[in-house]
């Protein structure tokens, strides 16, 4: 009877293993943002250090390689430059007020071509809608975009 046992509970492991691996083969991949470490990192485009944190952004691809970009601007160019033929697994900003990341295509933005930005481009992320709406408020110009509404933006650095 214990030799049962004992074979059934190695049967039931085994079983176990083999469901764990066959859900993991078939889940999708997970890509989650990393720290920034402003003593090392560096805009993939201007290659200016990413030392304002709360406009850094990044995109990490499929095989899991990282760039990091200190205003959305670069990160935008990026992806519409060298970027392009990239296979991007996903894309962050960060909110302003937490420091969170954000999937890039739920963010919502604060934009004035006034607006500080590292490089000057003016757009501002935020988590929700309420933040940005708050945040031009605040500054009495500007408007509130989500990711399609970005396409309206003109991305020329507007100086600073």
């Amino acid at each position: 009877m214990e030799k049962i046992m004992k074979r059934s509970g190695l049967h039931l492991l085994l079983l176990l293993a083999f469901l764990l691996f066959v859900s993991a083969c078939g889940s999708k991949a997970s890509y989650e943002p990393r720290a920034v470490n402003p003593e090392i990192d560096a805009c993939e485009v201007c290659n200016m250090s990413v030392a304002h944190e709360d406009f850094a952004t990044q995109l990490i691809e499929t095989d899991g390689t990282v760039h990091m970009f200190d205003d959305i601007g670069c990160m935008v160019k990026y992806l519409h430059g060298e970027g392009k033929d990239k296979e991007v697994g996903a894309t962050y900003v960060r909110d302003f007020e937490t420091l969170d990341w954000v999937p890039f295509e739920q963010a919502y933005h604060a934009y004035h071509p006034e607006f500080w930005t590292p490089m000057a481009y003016g757009v501002v992320s935020f988590e929700t809608k309420e933040q940005a709406e708050s945040y031009v408020e605040k500054e009495g110009k500007g408007e509130v975009l989500d990711y399609n509404g970005l396409e309206k933006v003109n991305w020329v650095m507007q100086g600073h």
